[in-house]
């Protein structure tokens, strides 16, 4: 598995899980505001005009004309929370409102506390009891984002990042595991002052030069780097080099006498005679001096 590709699952997953979280975030804030609107406009519909009296006018107008800003009083009113159809809600909503100066209509607004807030509803003159004033209300939440996200369906986003997390550390396992072949390819086999290079097929020196060999001698010196504990029996040596061949005990005598005077002064590697029936490639550490090491 190529690393960019698992890197690419696991974005599109964590990238999936983040726009679907922040989308049904949005939605319920949505929700929210909804819900304190239709609470909003059912309330005013009942017991609104009782909310503004002249006596809380006047105190609007005495707060405003000591501020820059938008005055708005608050109120708590059962009749509101009670219309919110969001249980969680109820407890911690409230409605706010201010009195409209006269020719101000069109830049009027305010800021209300961190929360979710519906829209704006108008209370014309004449529908309150101080009848000359027209007084602007809100419906407000005071919730903060744990609320609101308590209240979205996170279920998939959650599942989504779970999958990204699970993917990640698969791959990061997998890529572990296999980590040691995708290094051997990239660097090679290395033994003693002597490393094989399995995509080029070519073998370097400690000082990174290509190292010369006949045919012959560089299939050899390929079955030993490939080999387990890279050793090599004659039967195997003479069945790979010289298939058909009755008794080529003398021709592989002469192929590793010549291969040990290219190798052993040239390279931290020397091979080893077993009793005659195999040989096997060892580090010559008296000559492995700035050597690459196996």
């Amino acid at each position: 598995m190529k690393a960019y590709l698992s890197i690419i699952v696991f974005a599109v997953l964590a990238l999936s899980s983040v726009v679907t979280g922040t989308g049904n975030y949005i939605d319920a804030k949505e929700r929210i505001a909804s819900d304190l609107n239709r609470a909003l406009v059912r309330a005013l519909a009942e017991k609104g005009g009782e909310w503004v009296t002249e006596d809380t006018v006047r105190v609007c107008r005495q707060l405003q004309a000591q501020s820059t800003d938008v005055v708005a009083m608050l109120i708590r009113d059962e009749c509101f929370t009670e219309s919110l159809s969001i249980p969680e809600l109820r407890g911690m909503s409230y409605v706010s409102f201010a009195v409209v100066p006269q020719g101000g209509k069109g830049a009027f607004e305010w800021n209300d506390a961190a929360g979710v807030s519906g829209d704006t509803v108008l209370l014309k003159p004449g529908m309150a009891q101080a009848d000359d004033v027209e007084v602007a209300f809100r419906g407000n939440a005071d919730c903060s984002f744990a609320t609101v996200l308590d209240l979205s369906d996170q279920r998939l986003p959650v599942s989504l990042m779970i999958a990204a997390m699970l993917w990640g550390v698969l791959s990061i396992l997998y890529m572990r595991r296999h980590g040691a072949n995708r290094m051997t390819k990239a660097y090679g086999i290395a033994i003693g002052g002597l490393r094989f290079d399995d995509s080029l097929n070519a073998f370097y020196n400690a000082g990174n030069e290509e190292m010369r060999f006949t045919p012959m001698q560089h299939e050899l010196m390929r079955m030993f780097f490939r080999a387990d504990g890279h050793k090599l029996s004659k039967d195997e040596i003479c069945s790979a080099l010289w298939p058909g061949k009755p008794d080529a005990s003398e021709t592989l005598y002469t192929l590793i006498r010549r291969l040990k005077q290219v190798i052993e002064p040239n390279t931290g590697i020397r091979i080893e005679s077993e009793r005659g029936r195999a040989y096997r490639l060892t580090a010559d550490v008296s000559q492995m001096s700035g050597s690459c090491q196996q």
